[in-house]
């Protein structure tokens, strides 16, 4: 059961307050700017060998980072995340070798487990990546990506009615027929 609180204990949120401090750090004055620095250093280096997570003070991330499982999360410094971006365990958002540029990924994009986002590329808001996919190329809004090298799945149309619509509201009363 989970209650949406966050606690030290969970290694979810190890990440998040080293990548805050050391933002925190940088706007710090002179003296003691060089002493958060270090510490800040000495944070990052701890959880890279513990948990294997790095995100850089210098990386630009939206309100809402959620890291889902955050062990093995590699984030370049130039990259940029947007609002709400889910991230799974082994996740890689870097560079290729041979090419200047960092991903942009947009906002409410989930990347599943194992994927790897590299390069100059931007990922369009609400994409979905799948697990273990190598994206080298950019994804519209919207899409799902897969596949090595992954490529932007075409829409479908559903006929399932989303879950929500298909239960009565509150302020609706009972179809008739049904039973009180």
């Amino acid at each position: 059961m989970t209650t949406g609180k966050t606690t030290l204990r969970d290694p979810t949120t190890w990440p998040m307050l080293v990548y805050r401090f050391g933002r925190a750090a940088r706007e710090l004055p002179p003296p003691l700017r060089t002493i958060g620095s270090r510490l800040y250093g000495a944070a990052k280096l701890g959880l890279d060998i513990t948990i294997g997570t790095v995100l850089h003070r210098e990386t630009e991330i939206g309100d809402g980072l959620f890291l889902i499982h955050a062990h093995n999360i590699k984030v370049h410094p130039k990259a940029v995340l947007g609002a709400r971006v889910r991230l799974n365990h082994d996740v890689t958002i870097g560079v290729q070798h041979e090419t200047e540029g960092a991903p942009i990924i947009g906002d409410d994009v989930l990347i599943g487990a194992g994927a790897k986002v590299l390069g100059p590329i931007r990922i369009g808001d609400g994409a979905v990546i799948a697990a273990n996919s190598l994206v080298i190329s950019d994804i519209p809004a919207g899409h799902t990506a897969m596949g090595v090298p992954a490529r932007p799945l075409p829409r479908k149309k559903s006929n399932v009615a989303p879950i929500e619509s298909a239960r009565p509201r509150r302020d609706q009363p009972p179809a008739s027929g049904a039973s009180k």
